[in-house]
Formats: C-alpha cells, structure tokens, sequence
C-alpha cells in the first residue's frame, strides 16, 4: 500500500512537469508533413533541462541530435538492466526455468519478493526486471544465464564491448550503487537501440503492466515506475532507474509521425519532464550547432552500427569445470603424488597442496558470506 501511495504522488508530480513540457511541445504549429527550418537559434540552444549528462539520438540513422556531457561515465542505476535483458535474451529461451537462490531472495529493494526455491520462466522475469525493475529478478536471471555472478559480469563487459559501448564498466546485473560500475549516457543511448530492435523486448518495454503466473503456481501483478511512458504522447520505453549515487535517471524513447527518438537523462530533478522536453526539441526538427570544444557538441559523435547481441557461451569460454566443481581432498593428494619428482613434489608437496586447497577454499567461502552495506534503491 505504501508503495503504490508513494507511486500516485510521483505519477502526480511528474504529471505536472510534464504538463508544461507538453504545453510547449504540442503548442499549434504546421501540419504533419509540412517542411519546416528550425532557426539558428534554436539549432545552438537546444532543449533546457536539469540532468547533468543527457543525450538524444535518432537510432535509424545514428545520429546523435543533441547531448551534454555525453561520454562521462556515472552510475547508470537500473538502466544497466537493459544490458541485463539483452545478454539474458540471447543466452536462454523464454521458456526455461529459473530457480530463485538465496542471493537472489535477498536482493535490496525494488523486487518481486522471491524466495529461494521458487521459479519463473525466463520471460517472466524479463517481464518482471524492464517493467518492475526486480533487482532479486536481475540475480536470479544473471545465475541462470552465466551460471554464476562472476561469469555474467564478465560477459556483460564483453558484450558492451561488442555492441561498441565506449566508456562503461559492470559489476552488477541489477544496477545497485557499486564502486567501478558506470556507463555514460551515450553507451546508455546504444543499449536502448538494441533493445527496441529485438521485437520481444520492445513489446515488454512498452507495457505499463504485465501479470503471469510462475510454474510453481505464485502469481505475479507488475506495474511501471516510468512517468515518462505513462504520460507522454507516443511514449514507447524504456527504462527508469534510482540509486543514492545515480539519481534519477531515464532511458526513454518515443515515436511521432513515424519517427523514433531515443533520449537518456541521467542525474536529473525531473527525468520525465526532461525527456520530454528533449523529445519536443528533437520532434520540431531541432538539430544541435555547437562549437567542437564544447562538452555539449555533438561534431563526430555518432552511434555506431547496430550489432545483435551474442549469448554468455559466444562471448566466454566455456568454464572451467574445475572451477565449479569440488575436489575431495583424497583426490587431490593423490594426483599430487603422482607429479613428477623432478617439479620439487613429493608427499610433502602432496599433503601441503590438498591443505592448501581446503585453506582457500573455505576463505572464499568466508568472504562471499559477508553481507555487504545495503544502500537505498527504489527503482
């Protein structure tokens, strides 16, 4: 109850945000079709908003309409579930099974409330992770694509390397505040195209609410946090994001007169109303015309083609089962042993391996258990 009062009084004051910025985007001007020049002017100007790094992109052509600050890294929050989604895509069918540990039950907030032992199907959770935005969801997909944290976040920073993310750096599949995990509003503009060219993806990042039923029977109502996709005419995606370090922050997209725009706001009082205004700006023709040293020119700045997203097993080796499986101690004094003396092993050399392996094996254990400092997230 109180997240759904908290979620009314949000809707409601991004409703009046966006009401000015609608009054100025929809104001009478020429009809559909008709050829207009945008004035000089408003070429150097370019929309006013309070984010400190913001981009607008057309993703048919690439081409980057208007940015500020548009290669700074900063915390991106929960739009990195976007990355998330992609690789989770196209590693797994929607119809496989994924089963909630205890990792994943224990996620900070947003979440769906899974507790270990329970499932979903991989669809179902993507659902749950773009319109929700469950970060015990995000956990329990990166497990079952990577098999494990480690594997998933390595294949996440090789995917943003093969769709030519420039600047970004993961650590989490859910966007919680972590030292090192950033992306800049320009990687961020990528990971939105790429979502909006996978048909499936694009239908669930348009819907306000989903509701399925997981295959162990619980029931699942999810519903947007995006004022953006609510409120704003021929809104289309994609995804919000909070954090204590990220701001808020908003992946939006829209599509007018046949037309798709991309914007990503990143640190801003008001991302809705925002998007909305650089939307309006970008819809009217508006065109960026700035000096190449400013940080808000936009002169070679252009996305690169769009590549389609590889699955974990093309992006990584296969792992280690070594790495995954535990060796009894038995086992590894006598393959120990049977080393070859002139190594400098023997028994000894047996014995102390078998030890050793127990030592740094327990000590990993150790420290994965310690929990870590929550910080507050939202959405």
């Amino acid at each position: 109850m109180r997240t759904r009062i908290r979620h009314r009084a949000r809707f409601a004051a991004v409703a009046a945000a966006l009401a000015a910025a609608l009054a100025a985007g929809l104001a009478p001007g020429p009809a559909l079709g008709a050829t207009t020049t945008p004035t000089p002017a408003r070429l150097t100007a370019g929309p006013g908003i309070g984010a400190r790094s913001a981009i607008l992109v057309d993703p048919a052509s690439g081409e980057v309409l208007w940015s500020r600050d548009p290669l700074t890294p900063r915390a991106p929050a929960s739009l990195t579930k976007m990355l998330t989604a992609l690789l989770v895509r196209a590693t797994l069918p929607l119809g496989a099974v994924a089963v909630a540990g205890k990792d994943a039950a224990q996620a900070a907030p947003t979440r769906l409330g899974l507790r270990p032992g329970q499932k979903l199907l991989v669809g179902q959770g993507l659902e749950a992770l773009l319109i929700l935005s469950a970060n015990d969801v995000a956990v329990l997909l990166a497990n079952r694509a990577g098999g494990s944290p480690e594997r998933f976040q390595a294949a996440m920073n090789a995917e943003s390397q093969l769709l030519g993310l420039r600047t970004s750096a993961w650590h989490t599949p859910n966007g919680l505040d972590s030292d090192g995990h950033r992306a800049s509003a320009f990687d961020l503009a990528i990971l939105g195209r790429a979502v909006l060219r996978d048909p499936w993806l694009a239908r669930v990042v348009r819907l306000r609410q989903a509701v399925f039923t997981s295959p162990d029977g619980h029931r699942h109502t999810v519903h947007t946090h995006s004022g953006f996709l609510v409120s704003y005419p021929g809104a289309i995606g994609i995804k919000t994001g909070f954090t204590n370090r990220a701001g808020h922050c908003v992946a939006a997209a829209a599509t007018r007169g046949g037309r798709t725009l991309i914007a990503v706001v990143l640190n801003s009082p008001s991302p809705p109303a925002d998007a909305a205004q650089m939307m309006n700006w970008g819809f009217a023709g508006g065109r960026a015309s700035s000096p190449s040293s400013s940080p808000n020119s936009t002169e070679g700045l252009r996305l690169p083609p769009y590549v389609k997203p590889a699955g974990v097993s093309s992006l990584l080796p296969p792992a280690s089962p070594l790495l995954t499986a535990p060796v009894p101690v038995a086992a590894s004094r006598a393959a120990a042993r049977t080393l070859p003396l002139g190594l400098g092993l023997g028994r000894f050399s047996g014995e102390a391996a078998a030890v050793c392996g127990v030592l740094l094996i327990s000590g990993a254990v150790v420290m994965t258990s310690r929990r870590r400092r929550r910080r507050r997230f939202l959405f």
